[in-house]
């Protein structure tokens, strides 16, 4: 516009200003300035709702449709001035277009709304809402998205639709947003958190607190609003003014239009918390070593037998060598397939061997992709020698399909070991002919479900409340540490376990389910 436009847009009482469709100003009058504090240099360049943190009634995107659509709109707009004053403006907006019809600019007219008692009751619940938002022992954020929404929007126009492929494949866009995203607002616990005493720290560009090994869950927060979700939260690390690194539960809540893209986010420091769990996840780990050596003290003789059965072959294909070779024709075809078999035998044992002191040893838990039917096998036959000498027959019935967890391959070695071996000391208690075990696994949808039957006497109704405790146990010489173990080994693993009885003649069931591969770390329900 000319300098005689000016001129006369200075001399109109009421706030009028030009935006072009992407927001940008480029006219301000005088009684802008007046009214919403920025100066004609300062606002004309700028975006309208980042420079002026607006709330309309309905989303903005609906607001330039109905002044495509009809040429105009008005309403009354939440602003917030350069001072910082939160004010409500009655706004006209009309359309203007070029000599060829085509829509080129938005001229807004405005002016304060008077205050209603409507208004007043909002002020009221701001005045609370400000209280809150200082008082709580939480860390509060009042972060402003403006900049990072039109970003959005430039990005939706120029044709990219799947944002979190765009995002995997342009990260420096995800430090982009960072920058963008502006720290209005914080609480004075943000300030005990994060800061060192000074709030306006903390104020501004967002980045410095997260560090790289956060930009997915930043990421996931973006996605989170692009997608209209009202909040997201997840646990992340983020990074104090001072560098260091915390714990922290992060919450984001959207507005529930976008229009002004102001949120508020919510942090709590979990690293106390996430230490506690790591003390109690190595307390679980020395109980679950201690069970497994008492285990590997009951099987004795079981590790006994597995040993000597390739050591005495070993034995018997060496004798059976030397006389091959002692004869007046030494027979070398014959003493070479007698080594062959001591070699053979000889790694046998030296397997047996390994998964003895894999049994033993202690060390962190070890996740890795791992056939649980795999494990079940694996784990028979460990116990081969103890439940031939108990006259038990064990079936093994493996999944159709393929049953594979990201699990430590000897705590669940442990869980079958002592599932079975419960099951095959039950067995005992019972004077039957028909001593069987049967262990079936089943992949449904996302889960694996393992179960562990006898027929034996079953559990007494009493001992199911106490089945899991600690200590409990109906063993004369039991420890009570076995089912527990096992227990917080499935729940470690993102899963549950759980006892019945299969009928009213005798039998009982153990169960334990475990997420597939494709599933998150998140347990599943027990529908229990």
């Amino acid at each position: 516009m000319t300098s005689e436009s000016f001129d006369i847009l200075d001399h109109v009482e009421q706030a009028v200003f030009v935006r072009d469709f992407n927001g940008c100003i480029r006219v301000w009058n005088k009684a802008s300035e007046t009214l919403y504090g920025h100066s004609r240099d300062a606002a004309i360049g700028q975006v309208t709702d980042a420079l002026l943190r607006s709330v309309y009634p309905i989303s903005a995107a609906d607001v330039e449709a109905s002044c495509l659509a009809t040429g105009r709109w008005q309403g009354e707009v939440k602003r917030k001035s350069a001072r910082g004053n939160q004010m409500l403006v009655h706004v006209w907006l009309s359309v203007q277009c070029d000599l060829a019809g085509t829509p080129i600019h938005l001229v807004e007219t405005g002016c304060e709304a008077k205050t209603t008692s409507l208004e007043q009751e909002l002020r009221l619940s701001e005045s609370r809402y400000r209280n809150l938002f200082q008082a709580m022992a939480v860390s509060f954020w009042e972060l402003d998205f403006s900049e990072a929404n039109q970003r959005v929007r430039a990005l939706r126009k120029s044709g990219v639709s799947d944002f979190r492929k765009y995002f995997l494949e342009n990260p420096q866009v995800v430090s982009e947003m960072m920058t963008a995203a502006r720290v209005v607002d914080v609480n004075d616990h943000t300030v005990l958190l994060f800061g060192r005493g000074n709030k306006e720290e903390l104020l501004g560009n967002l980045k410095p607190f997260w560090p790289d090994e956060s930009t997915n869950a930043f990421t996931e927060a973006m996605l989170s609003g692009i997608a209209r979700e009202p909040h997201y939260w997840t646990e992340c690390k983020l990074r104090r003014i001072d560098g260091g690194i915390f714990d922290a539960l992060f919450t984001i809540a959207y507005p529930p239009h976008l229009s002004g893209w102001t949120s508020m986010v919510a942090v709590i420091d979990i690293t106390e918390r996430n230490r506690a769990q790591e003390m109690l996840q190595r307390v679980q780990s020395d109980f679950a070593h201690a069970a497994r050596v008492s285990m590997l003290g009951e099987l004795t003789a079981s590790i006994t037998h597995e040993v000597n059965q390739p050591l005495a072959a070993i034995a018997a294909n060496a004798d059976a060598g030397l006389r091959w070779l002692e004869t007046a024709q030494p027979e070398i075809g014959r003493a070479r397939e007698s080594i062959r078999w001591i070699v053979e035998d000889a790694h046998r044992a030296a397997n047996i061997i390994a998964r003895i002191r894999s049994m033993a040893a202690h060390r962190p838990p070890e996740r890795n992709l791992v056939s649980l039917d795999e494990i079940i096998r694996e784990a028979l036959l460990f116990i081969r020698y103890e439940l031939q000498t108990r006259s038990v027959t064990v079936v093994h019935n493996a999944s159709a399909d393929p049953a594979i967890v990201l699990a430590d391959r000897t705590q669940l070695q442990q869980v079958i070991v002592n599932l079975t071996i419960n099951a095959a000391q039950a067995l005992a208690q019972r004077d039957c002919s028909r001593r069987k075990i049967t262990i079936q696994t089943i992949v449904a949808d996302d889960k694996i479900a393992c179960t562990i039957e006898d027929s034996g006497p079953g559990i007494h109704p009493d001992h199911f409340a106490h089945l899991f405790d600690s200590f409990f146990t109906t063993k004369q010489e039991g420890m009570g540490m076995g089912l527990p173990i096992c227990r917080s080994i499935v729940e470690a693993h993102g899963g549950y376990i759980r006892a019945e009885n299969m009928d009213l003649s005798g039998g009982a069931r153990f169960s334990f389910v475990l997420p597939v591969l494709n599933r998150g770390p998140c347990a599943p329900e027990d529908p229990t």
